[in-house]
């Protein structure tokens, strides 16, 4: 039994580790079918490959599930629900895309929505974080867009 208990430690140290790193679980929001097909012009890929890392969570104890719908170039990326979990909860979403400009929309169910424009230049990731908040104020989105990787902590 003691091997039993070791692998049990080991897996949970390995999922809590993953969790504070920002990737997602069984339970967290799935990709559209949008974005998973061969043919998409925005398409989710392995990280490695991705011209766009995009990060989505809900920040927001106020609403602790909110559902949230975000699309690029009208591809839509997810759509589900996105619980608070202690605000510390970004679900990762690596996407291929062309080389220029694009756009970014987002909609929560509590009304809150977002449009951005930003380029990727084809041969090197950009980074992009959506975060929900709706505590003391009215519910909004929140964009961040950058050339480095995103770390969380």
């Amino acid at each position: 039994m003691p091997m039993r208990s070791g692998v049990v430690f080991a897996l949970s140290l390995a999922l809590a580790a993953q969790g504070l790193s920002g990737c997602s679980s069984d339970a967290d929001p799935t990709p559209h079918p949008q974005v998973t097909a061969i043919d998409s012009p925005v398409r989710l890929v392995g990280p490695d490959d991705a011209d766009l890392v995009l990060y989505v969570s809900n920040q927001s104890f106020e609403d602790d599930n909110v559902r949230l719908k975000l699309a690029v170039d009208g591809v839509t990326v997810v759509d589900g629900d996105f619980p608070v979990k202690g605000q510390h909860n970004w679900i990762r979403f690596p996407l291929s895309l062309s080389s220029g400009s694009h756009d970014l929309t987002a909609e929560s169910d509590t009304g809150a929505t977002l449009r951005e424009s930003f380029q990727v230049p084809g041969d090197e990731a950009r980074y992009a974080v959506v975060n929900y908040w709706a505590d003391d104020e009215p519910p909004k989105l929140e964009w961040h867009f950058q050339t480095d990787p995103v770390y969380f902590s």
